[in-house]
């Protein structure tokens, strides 16, 4: 099948920096978890690296300045300090991050500490080549309990009818929307769908052909790279349970690399 590329899209140019690329924070669920990407971003030096969530950033959250809790605040509050020192920090939507489409137009989410917003998918060009980036929660279109869940989320009734609520309800509400969500796709969290990745990097390669692509969302213990004509895939381990991140120069090589406190 041919996936459909013309959605919303951001394009941004980091020149020679090196990108600090992260997937699956799931902040808010560990104590001191907020605290520790905290420390983290404090060891980068803005002026060199630029940071690149993949999706998931808080465990469940919504953009909307309204929604925020002490957590969220405090994190959005560093890498605000982050930008204003020089970098710049990206966001593909994840599953768990919503209510962000229209950024910045959308008066909503003015405010957030972000130069851009991939609701979907985002390029950013690097030392003279293209990275593609993506959360990976639609890679696997076999899922479609998880999709359609997706496609609710997602819509703007949606985040209408949520507005709708007293705020004592919300973060009720949220927590249930994380406990749904954890029961859509379990079967398919069980194991990586290769065939699926397979296909979806190729038809990237075949439609786009970035230097890099980089994904989130599927938490594996090891970085799965795959390599097809120019261009290279990987999945990134998730911060979340192992504290990596990839670092990647101006030339697309990439390292591994790891942050833990203590």
């Amino acid at each position: 099948s041919t996936r459909d590329w013309s959605s919303d899209v951001c394009s941004s140019d980091l020149g020679d920096k090196n990108i600090i690329a992260i997937a699956d924070p799931h902040l808010g669920v560990v104590p001191g978890d907020v605290e520790e990407m905290i420390q983290f971003i404090g060891t980068l030096d803005p002026v060199d690296s630029d940071l690149l969530f993949l999706g998931d950033l808080f465990h469940i959250w919504a953009g909307p300045e309204k929604y925020h809790t002490s957590p969220v605040e405090s994190m959005l509050a560093v890498l605000k300090n982050f930008r204003q020192q020089g970098g710049k920090v990206y966001l593909v939507v994840g599953n768990r991050d919503i209510f962000l489409a229209g950024h910045p137009q959308n008066k909503r989410l003015k405010n957030l500490p972000f130069d851009g917003i991939f609701p979907e998918y985002g390029f950013i060009n690097l030392g003279g080549r293209q990275i593609m980036a993506v959360h990976g929660d639609t890679v696997n279109t076999l899922d479609t309990r998880y999709l359609k869940w997706r496609s609710t989320i997602r819509h703007p009734l949606f985040e209408r009818f949520f507005d709708l609520m007293p705020s004592g309800w919300v973060k009720k509400i949220m927590f249930r929307l994380e406990s749904d969500l954890q029961q859509t796709n379990l079967d398919y969290r069980k194991s990586f769908p290769v065939a699926e990745w397979d296909r979806f990097v190729d038809q990237v390669s075949a439609d786009h052909s970035p230097g890099l692509l980089l994904c989130g969302h599927f938490h594996p213990k090891d970085l799965i790279v795959k390599k097809t004509g120019e261009m290279t895939a990987i999945v990134i381990p998730d911060w979340f349970k192992t504290g990596d991140c990839l670092r990647i120069s101006s030339d697309l090589s990439y390292e591994q690399c790891r942050f833990r406190n203590g």
